[in-house]
Order: C-alpha cells, then structure tokens, then sequence
C-alpha cells in the first residue's frame, strides 16, 4: 500500500487534541497535503529498478524521499537522520504511518543512494519537485538570475608534497595487501618514508619541502618504472593514480641544469634496468643510463588546473577560487512571485568558467519548460557569443560584460549605425554610407581562429582624410577602407555601451538578490562543504538540498498564510521549517 492510503486505526488516533493541533499546524500537514500526492506519482519513476517478485518489500520511496531531503535540508548525518524520524511525531503524522514503518536502518538509506546515482534520478527529482511547487503557487517563470558558488567536498587540502606523500602511500599500502612478496622486495627506504606514520615523509619544515618533493618524485618514478611491466599491479587503481600526479608534476630529463628542483638518480643495487624515458625515440627501444636522467618537479605555475587535487577525490579541480567545484543556481525572480524558487542546477569542477554553463543552464531551463524571458547573471555567465546564442533562443541576458576598455578614446563598433535587423552598417560615426557589405570569414583580435563575420567596405578616399580615423576600427586598404566584425563582438560592444547607463545599472539590481541564496544554501543547507568526494555523488547531493531548499520555501509560505485561509488553496499554518527543533 502507498502512504496516500488511509489506514484502519490512523497514527493520529494515539495523540491527545493539543498533540492533533500542533501537528495540524506544522510542516507535517503541509507534507501531506501537498507533497505526497505529487511523491506518489514520482513512485512510478522507481519501479523499473526493483524486481516485482524478488526480494523482500521495500520501504515507501516517497518516504524515502522525505528523509533525504530532510537530511540534506538540515545537513544532517545519516544518524541524525534516522534519530529524527524515531523520535519526532511529525514524521508519523507526515506519512500517516504507523512507528514500525518509518524506522529505516542506515543501509537502506545506502541503497537507496546507490540506486539514485546508479540510474541518475536525483536530477530528474528536482526537476519534478520544482516543476510541481511551479504550478502549484503559480510561479511566474520570465525573470530569472542566475550565480554560481564554490563548494568543496570530503577531500583535505593537501600540498605537493602531501600529494605526493599520499598517493604513494595509498600505492604502497596496496601492494602490501596484494603482493606481499613484491613489497618486500623494495628499498628500505620506502617501508622507512610511507611505511610507518600517515603522512610522515610530509611532515616536514618548509624549508626542507623542496628537498623531499623531489625525493619523492624519485620515488614515485621508480615504482612507476619497476612495477609498470606487471599486469596485475599496474591494473591497480592506485598504480593509475600515481601515474597520473607523476604526468602532471614531473619529467624526466637528460640534465638536472633545470630551474625546478632536480634530483639525480642513484645507481641502486636494486634499481630498475629499464627506466620510463620518453625523451628521444631510441629510449623507446632501448634504456637509458640512469647516472644521465634526472627526474625533475616541474614549475607550479606549469601544472595544468584540472590536476589532481586528492586521491579522495579525482573529479575535483583547481580554480581561481580555490580547489573543489563550482554550482551554477538558477532561480526564479518575479515580483509577482509569492516565493522565489530554484529552477536549474550544474555541477561542474572548478577549473571550468561559468560561460560554459551559461547556455547548459538555459537548456536544462528550456527542457522543463521553465525558460526564462529575461535572465539576469554577473559578468562570468556574459560573453558575446552566450548574448548571441541566448536571444537565438529567446532569453535577454542581462549581465555585465568584465573586462577593461584598453582604448577608452576609440571609437566602437557600437558607434556605427546599423539597420533594423541590427547587423547592416548604415553608417560610421563619421556620418559615411559604406559602399558594400559581405558575409565573411573573419579573424578576431585575440584569437588566430577564423569566425563567420562581416566586413564592410567604405570610400577608401572618404576614410583617408576623416578626422575620426586614428580613432576608427576601420583598415584603410588599397582599394577601400574596410571594418571587419563577428556577431559576438558587435553583441559585445553593444553591451558596453549598455552597461554604462543608469537604466542598466538599476535593471541589474535584483541579480544581487541570488547572493542570499548561495548563502542559504552553503549556511543553512550544509552546501559549502560536503560529506561526499566524486563529481556525480557531490551532483546528487546538491540536487537534495536544492529540492529541500525549495520545499522549506514552500512549507514556509504556506505556513505563513491566515490560518482562516481555505485548507483546499495550498495547506495550513505555523512551524518555521522541517528541522526537528
């Protein structure tokens, strides 16, 4: 049976009038009313993932649900969770639910994830929730912003040599278990450095850390070179790893003469024969003398942002604000608006720029049938290009453009005159008609690419004495003068130009509004730092909190309403949120 149905001795029969009435006037009426309806039918979402004969029966999904997002709306441990739903009277009213059902052990709510990430239901449960919460207060869907935070999963924030110390660790502490023998086999001085304390060989003054970042990249090398022609270790995912951090950090060269710290290799009794050189292609064939390499620590200025941060964690990147990743919110921001609401989620690691999310976003907006009219961001969503592709969609993107003016006293593209349509020069700021205009090929400033553009011809002879041309884009030639652009930089200028004036400043205001909401979610909701690592479970989780962010919304506008209101419009009254306090 599902929870909609009603049960021969309800749970509320055990509960005095006072007990009756708090909980009518709680967030449990509120659950009852208006989400379980819409849970029921998410249920059918679920039903190709179970077997119908096998197997015992399953707790309600859309009880399920409820403890999810009130574990991820309360930033709540798996134990506090189930805590809450033992000893809280409202869980059981929720539900209507007699004690024995709603008790979950903490492996359910394990399987119950597996099953989420295994079939990637979470998103398709956000958007459900937001969809029915939509139309149920009938959100008005045109103006929408759109910001992006930082947050950072399970994953301590470890240094090169912490890096480094670790994933030759974790390698090390694997071999032991699976080739004993091999470990054995190895330098003392490996059992010595990795072998006793976790992270020993890390711990060290600063002054000192240079010295042992290339001693361990020494080492890192040569269990990448004596274990590489061995198909039962080098399949190992930690053997993956520290190749990896070696490729990324490191190189071998023919002369240690490098500004980056170099360490000479030693001739051992126990080194290799067969060294991982890759500098010329005689190296391929045969090996290299070991007293001629060096292994040497590259700049870190020289290592790429999508390196790995933590073997804990290999989806996480670097970006400018820090290590981790980014979340792109979009939500609802119409005056009309009882309460304003999240709409999109994107996940993505931190070296990635928010322009790339720009229209991920707009799509997922437009799939659900939530595209906005006009969608406010801050300048990292604005391009030229992302302007031009959002109107092609029919979304007006509204955002500073960044980036500084190199030649404020020059004319811009913005200062030509164009037709209707808004791509045919009419005139230069000179007054000028231009002779022709062709759809062409054109290169950019900043890039050595070509771009489908314009290049519009003018009087050679007109241009030639204009007061205005050591100001003007335009190129005199030897047959005309000619003014080259693409789409995205006329956008661009435009935008400029734009962006200077008091109605855009004030039109832009309530993209600030958004901010509160990051912090809503990173203060309230527990987003800033997550008890999960890997991009698709770090997904999942923020896709809970967003629902549960908009589900408190909901349950609190609802709450607010005058208790004489009609029980049929949306619900009852009282109770802040869905925490147990």
């Amino acid at each position: 049976p599902l929870p909609l149905q009603t049960n021969l001795f309800p749970c509320y029969g055990k509960y005095g009038a006072k007990e009756i009435a708090a909980l009518q006037h709680s967030w449990a009426q509120v659950i009852h009313q208006n989400m379980l309806p819409f849970l029921a039918s998410v249920e059918n979402d679920f039903a190709r993932v179970f077997s119908a004969t096998m197997g015992r029966p399953i707790k309600f999904v859309s009880l399920l649900i409820v403890l999810h997002l009130c574990k991820e709306m309360n930033d709540w441990t798996d134990e506090e969770l189930i805590g809450a739903a033992y000893f809280d009277k409202r869980f059981e009213y929720a539900f209507d639910l007699p004690f024995h059902e709603l008790i979950v052990c903490q492996k359910t709510l394990h399987n119950f994830r597996r099953l989420l990430l295994e079939h990637e239901l979470a998103g398709s449960l956000f958007e459900r929730a937001a969809s029915h919460i939509i139309q149920m207060l009938n959100l008005d869907t045109t103006q929408q912003r759109l910001d992006s935070s930082h947050i950072v999963s399970n994953m301590a924030k470890l240094s090169r040599l912490g890096l480094f110390v670790r994933v030759t660790e974790n390698f090390l502490r694997k071999l032991k278990r699976v080739a004993p023998h091999r470990y054995a086999e190895l330098p003392a001085r490996f059992r010595e450095r990795y072998g006793k304390r976790r992270g020993y060989f890390a711990d060290t003054r600063s002054g000192k850390a240079q010295l042992r970042l290339g001693e361990c990249a020494q080492d890192m090398w040569e269990l990448l070179d004596r274990f590489r022609g061995e198909a039962a270790i080098a399949s190992l995912k930690v053997m993956a790893l520290l190749q990896r951090v070696f490729t990324e950090h490191c190189a071998i060269e023919k002369s240690a003469e490098s500004s980056a710290v170099a360490v000479q290799l030693r001739d051992e009794a126990t080194s290799p024969t067969a060294p991982l050189v890759e500098s010329s292609a005689a190296a391929a064939t045969e090996p290299a003398s070991l007293a001629d390499h060096a292994v040497v620590v590259q700049d870190s200025k020289n290592i790429p942002s999508s390196a790995l941060q933590n073997p804990s964690d290999e989806d996480a990147a670097y970006g400018y604000k820090g290590q981790g990743y980014e979340v792109a919110l979009a939500e609802t921001c119409s005056a009309n608006n009882a309460i304003q609401i999240i709409t999109a989620v994107q996940v993505h690691a931190s070296n990635q720029s928010d322009q790339q999310s720009t229209m991920a976003i707009v799509e997922q907006l437009e799939d659900n049938n939530r595209k906005p009219e006009v969608l406010h961001t801050d300048g990292g969503f604005v391009s030229g290009e992302n302007i031009i592709a959002c109107a092609e969609k029919g979304v007006d993107l509204q955002g500073i453009l960044t980036g500084c003016d190199g030649t404020p006293d020059h004319l811009k593209l913005a200062d030509f005159a164009f037709a209707a349509e808004g791509l045919t020069v009419t005139a230069c700021p000179a007054g000028h008609a231009p002779l022709r205009q062709q759809a062409k090929r054109v290169r950019r400033p900043d890039s050595k690419k070509r771009e489908q553009g314009f290049r519009v011809h003018f009087a050679r002879s007109a241009c030639a004495t204009c007061p205005l041309l050591h100001r003007c884009p335009i190129h005199v030639q030897k047959k005309s003068a000619v003014l080259s652009f693409t789409r995205a930089e006329l956008a661009s200028s435009k935008r400029r130009r734009e962006q200077a004036t008091e109605a855009f400043k004030e039109r832009n205001k309530i993209r600030a509004g958004i901010e509160s909401t990051n912090a809503e979610m990173k203060k309230r909701h527990g987003m800033g730092r997550l008890r999960v690592r890997r991009q698709q479970r770090v997904e999942m989780v923020v896709f809970f909190k967003a629902m549960g962010c908009n589900v408190k919304r909901m349950v609190e506008y609802v709450l607010s309403l005058d208790k004489s209101a009609p029980a049929a419009q949306i619900g009852s009254v009282a109770t802040p949120s869905l925490a147990c306090g």
